[in-house]
This record gives C-alpha cells, structure tokens and sequence, in this order.
C-alpha cells in the first residue's frame, strides 16, 4: 500500500510536484499553491523538461538541484522536439530518472502530477493525486500539442490516480465523460483556488479612475468587451504579456492597444502587480464564452477582490460561483462596459474595499494549499478514491 508518512520520521513526508510550467515562468495555479503548501511541509519540484536542465543534470548539483525555503526544485533536461514522438519518450525517461535521483532516500510520499503531458512514475511507494487545472484536452491547441496524445495521457492518469483534483465542477463532468463510472459513487470537494495572503492596501492615495486588466494576453479574451470600454471613454490599462499565437485575433489585440485610452504595460515582475492593482479602480475578467474558458476559474478575479478591487466580468461558471455583490456578471460588452462605468464611480468607497478583502480571504491560498494536504493524508494508503472538484479561481 502507498503511504504518506514516512517510516523514519513523524514529520510529513516531502510532496513530489510535477507542475505544468517551469518554476521560473509565469507565475500561476502550481507555484501559488506548493508555496502554501510549503510553509507546513516540503515539496520537491519537477521543472517540465527542458534542454537548460542538462549541465546541473549531468553534475548532479545545481542549477539541477535548487533550494528555495522548504521548495527543493529539480531541473529536468530534455531532448530536442520534447513533445514529438519518438523523443518525448526520450524526455519522458530523463523526468521519471530525474525523479529517481531526487526521491532516492525516501521511503515512501505523495506525487501530485499537474502536467498534461506526465505519466506517473511507476514507483509503488508514493500515493498518487492528479491535479487537473485545465481544461486540458481543449487546451492542447494552445499548447502546441496533439489533443489524441493529450486526451490518451489524461485517461490514463485518471486510471492510475489515487486522488483526482480538478479546478471546476465543469471537470468534473468532463472527467466522468472520459472515463465513465470514474466519481461513481465517490465524493466531490471542492478545493477552490486561491487569493493572495498580502496585497498592498495603500489608503493615502486614490485610486485612478482607469480599469485594468492584469494576466496574460491571448485568444482567451473576447476583445469586444475591452473594445466597449474604451469607446465609452474608460482608459484601460492593460498589464501582462503578449502570448497570442492566431493572426486574426493578434491583429485586433494590436488594434485595441493602438487606441489612446489603452496603457500597455508589458510583462511586469511579480513584485510589481501590487502597485497597479493599488492604482486601478476595477479589475476586468474579460474571458471568451470557449469550452475551455468555462471549465477554467481564472486567477485574477481574486487578486482583484485581494487588492480591494471589484471586479467586472463576462458570464464565466466561475465568476457565477462566487455569488459576490463585488463580481458583477455582464453578458453583452454595452452591459459590461455600463458596470465598469458604475464600479469606478465606487472605486474608493473603503468600506467596500475591505468587504472585498475580507471575501478573498475567506479563499486564501494557505486554505486552498491545507484541502490538498488533507486529501492527500485521506487518499494515503487506501484503496478507494475521491475525485476533488477543486475551485473557481
């Protein structure tokens, strides 16, 4: 049987994480979680393979292996054409070897895989948890990767799992789809994901009457409602990366940034959002009505709410499930940009704000980074399962 404590030691055994993007890259579900995670227990982190990971690799020291706070993180090398067939099987050996070499003095734990394109190790001695934070399947377009070869991992690691976690109750379904009978009978938590813990709360100064839009920039927004903003006049200020792929819609996003009421502000560090979400007056979900995006629970809307920011957003399930006077639900881009008008109206009504603060706390990461714990202590070493709905963010 797998186990989750280990046999020479009361503490906690490590989690062994094997997310979707590397720990250096954008900051999103996986690396905001471990480092909840991570203030109670350690985690060993499995960057995605990538050809950077070879020269610590070969040494068996860093930049292989890297520790931050209770985080070890792992660098994993890869082969040219990663996700191809025959040298993804390749990558694959270099990941579960890597694996080995980092896991070899334990005698037992827990793998959570993240990663649409990871199996799990054949290892007996760890309880496996997969964490199911997209829509995978639509996303592989997006990806760059065949959706056969996605969806073909994905039922497998469903099979394989002691505890599945998915981030909408949307998944939940879809998961059920894929592999009929898998929540049959099992219970469903839902383990939503998280707010900041410490958002700047900057009372001396007043907010800018602007909207903002703070995340990555790409063909999951429907630009007809930035575009309604700015034709009522609204200044947007737009702060993230470019990471479109498809010209039609590269070719509107560079419009909408040519108009004089747009501000963008490009990739900013992580230590950099506070200062802009201190500064707009409401914060825009702008999400396409995609198969993908509603299964999704996007991470911004509460970082908003954390900062004391309202929120404006499109009809997302997420953005429905939050219930919340501060989320308000728009579903045409003339009704939208009418709520983003009356939310700058409020935008330094302080008893607001700290309503706002006070909600996102409620779903603070540390809570969501404790659920997990708990399923993986209740899945560790049994034989059933349970399939966690994990939340709307």
């Amino acid at each position: 049987m797998r186990g989750t404590t280990d046999s020479a030691s009361a503490d906690p055994v490590p989690l062994v994480w094997f997310p979707g993007v590397g720990w250096d890259e954008v900051t999103g579900t996986d690396r905001l979680i471990v480092e909840a995670i991570a203030r109670t227990r350690s985690v060993i982190w499995l960057d995605p393979p990538n050809r950077a990971g070879w020269d610590g690799w070969l040494r068996g020291s860093a930049p292989a292996f890297q520790t931050i706070g209770a985080v070890r993180r792992v660098q994993v090398p890869a082969t040219l054409g990663v996700t191809r067939w025959p040298l993804r099987a390749v990558s694959r050996w270099l990941q579960h070897a890597s694996f080995a070499r980092a896991t070899r003095a334990l005698s037992g734990g827990v793998v959570v895989v993240a990663n649409p394109l990871t199996r799990f190790p054949s290892s007996g001695r760890f309880t496996r948890v997969l964490y199911v934070t997209d829509d995978w399947i639509e996303g592989a377009s997006m990806m760059g990767v065949s959706r056969r070869f996605v969806e073909r991992m994905l039922h497998r690691n469903i099979r394989e799992a002691d505890a599945i976690a998915v981030v909408s109750p949307e998944l939940v379904a879809r998961i059920e789809a894929l592999v009929p009978g898998v929540t049959e009978g099992r219970r469903v938590t839902v383990i939503p994901n998280g707010a900041p813990s410490t958002v700047a709360d900057l009372h001396d100064r007043g907010r800018l009457p602007i909207a903002g839009v703070i995340g990555q920039l790409n063909e999951r927004l429907d630009l007809a409602y930035l575009k309604a903003v700015v034709d009522a006049g609204i200044p947007l200020r737009l702060v993230g990366p470019r990471t479109d792929r498809q010209p039609e819609f590269s070719a509107e996003l560079t419009r909408l940034m040519g108009h004089p009421l747009v501000d963008w502000r490009g990739a900013v560090a992580r230590e950099e959002v506070p200062d802009h979400l201190a500064e707009i007056g409401v914060g825009l979900t702008p999400y396409a009505d995609t198969p993908f995006n509603r299964a999704s629970s996007p991470l911004k809307t509460l970082e908003y709410l954390a900062a004391g920011v309202g929120v404006v957003s499109t009809e997302l399930p997420a953005s429905r499930w939050f219930a919340s006077p501060h989320v308000r639900v728009e579903t045409s881009p003339a009704s939208f940009a009418c709520a983003v008008e009356l939310a700058l109206a409020a935008r330094d009504d302080r008893a607001l704000e700290r309503d706002r603060r006070e909600f996102a706390g409620a779903h603070s990461w540390d809570r969501r980074g404790a659920s997990l714990v708990d399923l993986v202590e209740r899945s560790g070493g049994r034989a059933d399962r349970h399939v966690v709905a994990g939340g709307l963010r």
